[in-house]
């Protein structure tokens, strides 16, 4: 997957870079605590275990984390489903980073990053406690889709056609 959208920078207080696996304990630490928030259950053996080795789970696709100075505020990934379509997968942040404009940041960049790789949909799942990145999706035109239950804690699924 070719990583190189033409986004504007992200705010002055963070940086962003693709995700190694150093960061993989701080990447787990900040997706499981954002779960526990919303009630739902980290699943470190299923759901879950594609943050123990982020390299090798994301080399077909990309991983990214949000930094303000060196602490990890948020994460976000794209991953290939078929020849046509990929995933957003793993958008989280942390309280204190929230309603500065990250999130529709990340969706933006992740777009861009499907267009550019010619996908022709992007679909992404997830759950109803998530309420704000539930109106994040649909503000960014993201429509409502029959729910698949590819992921077990998620009870809600989106997707968007890509304009070229």
């Amino acid at each position: 997957m070719t990583i190189n959208p033409s986004l504007p920078p992200i705010h002055l207080d963070f940086t962003v870079r693709k995700a190694t696996n150093d960061d993989c304990a701080e990447v787990q630490q900040l997706i499981f605590s954002v779960l526990i928030e919303y009630g739902l259950k980290p699943e470190p053996a299923t759901t879950d275990k594609d943050l123990f080795d982020l390299e090798s789970n994301y080399q077909d696709g990309f991983f990214g984390i949000i930094e303000d100075g060196s602490k990890i505020v948020a994460t976000f990934a794209l991953t290939p489903i078929t020849k046509a379509c990929a995933e957003i997968r793993k958008m989280y942040a942390l309280p204190e980073s929230r309603g500065r404009g990250l999130g529709k940041w990340m969706v933006g960049y992740l777009l861009q990053i499907a267009k550019e790789n010619r996908y022709k949909k992007v679909e992404l799942e997830t759950a109803s406690p998530l309420v704000e990145a539930i109106h994040l999706y649909q503000k960014m035109g993201f429509e409502e889709k029959t729910f698949e239950n590819k992921t077990p804690r998620c009870d809600k699924a989106f997707f968007m056609k890509l304009n070229q």
